[in-house]
């Protein structure tokens, strides 16, 4: 009996400790307020695109825990390596170099990213500014979007990224003051800000995105050089699950029709 506890203690010194089961961390949507929480295996998961991901992640990490903070704050968790990962944020070269993306991370119809969010152009209502999807027609000061980001390389790109150093929070007030001809943004805390303006009724939304925006569910630096083949696995796993959400969205579609 004493040599068996003594092998038991030897056993759990050698073995050191349990590794604890990974954390996320999102930010909540910005409209919160119209959409209740949803359950996923126990946890109040806000907002729908995350949830339904958070449950693709448990299928393979049924222990871990996805915790909503304020999207700086868990940004820089990650960072500091505190949280394992959070979810769902778009590539930058400055973001490749604090997180953990998917290989081939940024670039359009990867199909590691866990969705696509349109970048939108808004102009003038009176604009002559047109975009075919592939080129813009009628710019004269140039667009405006977040630095750092696609939208930004791309406008560069194609020549369209007004040459000023301008703040896009000042979006319409620019507009109207004809300092720029347009600016992109995505769905989110900005456009809403900008749908308030007492004078939004002066802007139009052009029909066609500039892009689709890949976001990505991402991982601390360190938690993916020391799981790699696990966080290889996550990816793949979501990819696949996307995939068959997305063919299961279009049959359902086509059945309505």
């Amino acid at each position: 009996m004493r040599s068996c506890f003594l092998f038991l203690m030897l056993w759990v010194c050698c073995a050191g400790p349990l590794q604890a089961a990974e954390t996320f961390c999102y930010d909540a949507p910005g409209d919160k307020s119209t959409q209740p929480p949803v359950l996923v295996d126990g946890q109040r998961i806000s907002g729908a695109h995350t949830a339904r991901i958070a449950g693709w992640v448990l299928q393979l990490l049924p222990q871990a825990t996805f915790l909503e903070l304020p999207w700086q704050r868990c940004l820089n968790e990650v960072r500091a390596g505190r949280i394992n990962g959070l979810l769902s944020i778009g590539w930058t070269e400055e973001r490749a170099e604090w997180y953990a993306f998917p290989p081939r991370a940024g670039q359009q119809n990867d199909k590691l990213a866990l969705f696509d969010v349109p970048y939108f152009i808004y102009v003038l209502q009176d604009s002559a500014v047109r975009w075919d999807g592939q080129q813009f027609h009628g710019l004269q000061y140039g667009l405006i979007t977040f630095k750092g980001y696609l939208a930004e390389q791309r406008l560069r790109e194609l020549k369209a990224l007004s040459p000023l150093d301008l703040d896009i929070t000042q979006g319409i007030d620019l507009l109207l003051n004809h300092r720029v001809d347009g600016y992109v943004v995505p769905p989110g805390d900005t456009a809403q800000q900008f749908a308030r303006h007492a004078q939004f009724g002066k802007v139009r939304q052009l029909e066609h995105p500039l892009l689709q925006m890949p976001l990505y569910l991402v991982f601390a630096k360190d938690y993916c050089q020391a799981s790699a083949v696990l966080c290889q696995q996550i990816w793949q796993h979501l990819a696949t699950k996307r995939q068959e959400w997305e063919a299961t969205q279009r049959q359902a579609s086509a059945n309505f029709q």
